[in-house]
């Protein structure tokens, strides 16, 4: 395959404005994801309505981006790249401009599904542009710089959101990315190359619908069902729902002249262990980004701001390290990065498992670093693998399957990180309750001085007592919370370490 940007007299530096073009679209979308959640409480206040209908702001949004990542390769195919590109950046700009003049969550969840539909094609098709613009040799790097703009996202995002929540005023989220929405546009008009070889296509309506119905209700399961209780009757509905779509949809695209999703991308073998790698690495990772701010929140008093300061070291070693990583993957097997990445993700995570309520600020700054080095040494080199194996006219569909892929990993890291949270909690406190005996010289001594505490604050004996008892009662519940967290943190590390398996066996070749 010819690279794009390397013929017609094309400027050697040009394929470096292409990635500075689609870069907007990647860092709008991730920002806008982690900027809306700190805002939820101020929406819900505003709008005077409970977390049950609230929480859909933000279900809505991921389920329609969910159900996109994989319609990119048919979009792409019809309409071209540059085409979908722009139409995703101008759907989603304007669905941000709608999102912030919206008068009651109604309209809002509306106008978050459009953002949605236009958030879900932009990271998968702008990947495939950058892969098209550069040679062989270049994509591991030109990947690595493409994903320093979906680093800051989540760095800045937290601290960003609390800003104008908190200042100004909640509307300003979904504002902020008009202009930077208008730029991407501006940019994507004058630098992408022209669309080229549009197909004209059949659309798979029993295959787009059985997908939606699949992806829209395991992902609503998925994210509902710790509120709503596993068993619950909604939830397993919703199962039931998901595997009844999924086995549609895979008949479907089977028996189809023109299947809307060419599944035949996982008869690569290479594509396929890449892909089970991304799962397992969006299981650990967004089962951890979970837990570090609510632990830090939760467990240590940190503010909001505090917790997104908390990030923003990670996010500068990210910045640093995908380049090295893209570049390391351009040179050698791609193996060696991803299997630093994993291993230092591992190394973080484990580490995290010791934390405690005395840990340093200094502490948890080193482990954010560690977390930042496993993080950039795999993505670019994991996702020029998974494109690097397939066909030039399939790299489309692939990239929108690796990116649906991670986000159903992540959705079921999240949903199993919280049901174990709960679970672990529950065993450490009932270990600790039984541990303490009230007979004992060290509860005997807590007891008495807490008791003489709450006596000089002028509590009468008894009351003294029973504030002390109820004291030390939130200490073993403290002390068994983090003790959950540790469980949580090592669990996700092991699950990073199960990606050493499909990496090592990842096998480098060219279609």
């Amino acid at each position: 395959m010819t690279p794009v940007m390397t013929g017609a007299g094309q400027k050697p530096f040009y394929k470096w404005l292409v990635v500075v073009a689609v870069m907007s679209g990647a860092f709008l979308v991730v920002l806008d994801t982690t900027v809306v959640n700190v805002a939820l409480p101020k929406i819900m206040a505003a709008f005077g309505v409970n977390v049950d209908k609230i929480q859909w702001v933000v279900t809505a949004y991921m389920i329609a981006m969910a159900i996109m990542m994989p319609s990119v390769g048919w979009f792409s195919a019809r309409i071209g790249n540059k085409t979908l590109f722009m139409a995703s950046l101008i759907i989603f700009t304007a669905a941000s401009c709608l999102s912030g003049a919206a008068w009651n969550v109604d309209a809002l969840i509306v106008f978050r599904i459009l953002q949605g539909i236009g958030a879900g094609a932009l990271m998968p098709i702008a990947m495939v542009i950058i892969f098209e613009a550069f040679p062989p040799e270049e994509r591991g790097l030109a990947m690595g710089v493409y994903g320093i703009g979906a680093t800051f996202g989540p760095a800045i995002g937290p601290t960003l959101g609390g800003y104008l929540t908190d200042q100004f005023s909640w509307h300003l989220i979904f504002y902020i990315n008009i202009p930077i929405g208008l730029i991407g546009i501006v940019l994507a008009a004058i630098i992408l190359p022209a669309d080229k070889d549009k197909k004209e296509r059949h659309f798979d309506i029993l295959g787009f619908l059985t997908m939606s119905v699949f992806l829209g209700t395991l992902l609503a399961a998925l994210s509902q069902g710790q509120r709503e209780g596993w068993s619950s009757f909604y939830i397993l509905t919703l199962f039931s729902a998901a595997a009844f779509g999924l086995g549609t949809f895979l008949w479907a695209e089977r028996v189809a002249k023109e299947p809307f999703i060419d599944l035949s991308v996982y008869k690569t073998f290479a594509h396929t262990m890449a892909t089970v790698v991304f799962i397992i690495q969006g299981f650990g990772l967004y089962g951890s980004t979970f837990l570090i701010p609510l632990y830090f929140e939760s467990m240590l008093d940190y503010t909001a701001l505090q917790a997104g300061l908390l990030m923003l070291p990670m996010a500068v070693v990210v910045a640093v390290v995908l380049p090295i990583a893209g570049r390391m993957a351009d040179r050698m097997d791609a193996r060696i990065p991803i299997t630093l990445g994993v291993f230092f993700s591992a190394l973080s995570l484990y580490w995290l498992s010791f934390v405690d309520l005395r840990i340093s600020q200094t502490t948890a700054y080193l482990m954010m670093i560690v977390r930042g080095l496993g993080i950039g040494f795999i993505f670019p080199p994991l996702m020029n693998v998974a494109l690097k194996c397939l066909p030039p006219e399939k790299t489309a569909v692939g990239s929108g399957l690796m990116n649906v892929s991670r986000q159903i990993g992540g959705a079921f890291g999240v949903a199993i990180v919280g049901v174990l949270l709960d679970r672990r909690e529950v065993f450490h406190h009932s270990l600790f309750a039984q541990a303490q005996n009230l007979n004992s010289f060290a509860t005997k001594n807590f007891l008495s001085h807490a008791q003489e505490f709450f006596q000089k604050l002028g509590s009468v004996e008894s009351t003294a007592y029973q504030k002390a008892l109820t004291m030390l009662h939130l200490m073993v519940k403290k002390e068994a919370m983090v003790a959950a967290f540790d469980d949580c943190f090592l669990i996700a590390g092991v699950f990073f370490l199960v990606a050493m398996v499909p990496t090592l066996m990842l096998r480098v070749s060219e279609p």
